[in-house]
């Protein structure tokens, strides 16, 4: 996942480029000398330290439904393959399992980048 985030940005020219995201729009907008490159975002879940729990998105209902693009489609996956991992709400866990889950969700979702 990591080269293809490293492709992504170079084949866009976004190197350290001011970037702006947004929930509500579930959009990625990164600003260019000369242009702006936009992209869908998928928020895949949060991480709570006080709780020390990982939570999916879809069973957060602060995160917005147009900003869990396709990831019903990593939770399918999991009832398919018998994956508790990606079919349970909540989970214990800190950011190392937050990342986790975000890489295996990107390799489902074949995402340009994570």
């Amino acid at each position: 996942m990591q080269a293809r985030n490293c492709s992504w940005v170079q084949s866009y020219g976004l190197e350290g480029h001011p970037y702006q995201w947004s929930l509500d729009d579930a959009e990625l907008v990164f600003r260019g000398e000369s242009d702006e490159v936009a992209s869908d975002i998928c928020v895949i879940g949060s991480v709570s330290r006080s709780e020390g729990t990982f939570c999916w998105a879809w069973a957060n209902e602060a995160i917005p439904s147009c900003a869990q693009h396709n990831l019903t489609r990593v939770r399918e996956f999991g009832e398919v393959w018998a994956l508790e991992l990606l079919t349970k709400p909540q989970r214990p866990g800190a950011r190392p399992e937050g990342l986790e889950m975000a890489a295996v969700a990107g390799r489902i979702l074949d995402a340009d980048g994570i």
